[in-house]
């Protein structure tokens, strides 16, 4: 029969280095992939992929384009104005 321990609960197991350092893995792991499937597309050079560290657990992959036409949504989804293009989709095929 399994026993269950009081201080055992999901923020207990988030916070065990093993799973931190497997998160931080992964989140620079679908970064490479994001950013080869972007580079793959890429007109010009202005957009990047980023890793943020959330407050306590959390990664963000991001779509950064501030230095070009802060046009993210537009290389990931694609757009319907001034012509039809399809997006890119880097951050889905990252996962």
């Amino acid at each position: 029969m399994a026993e269950i321990y009081e201080f055992a609960d999901d923020e207990y197991f988030a916070k065990l280095p093993g799973v931190r350092r497997e998160l931080r893995r992964t989140a620079y792991a679908g970064a490479a992939r994001a950013e080869a499937v972007l580079d793959a597309h890429r007109a010009q050079g202005h957009s990047r992929i980023t890793v943020t560290r959330g407050d306590i657990l959390d990664y963000f992959i991001n779509l950064d384009d501030t230095r070009g036409d802060r046009a993210a949504a537009a290389i990931e989804y694609g757009r319907r104005q001034r012509g039809v293009t399809s997006g890119v989709h880097a951050l889905r095929s990252a996962f």
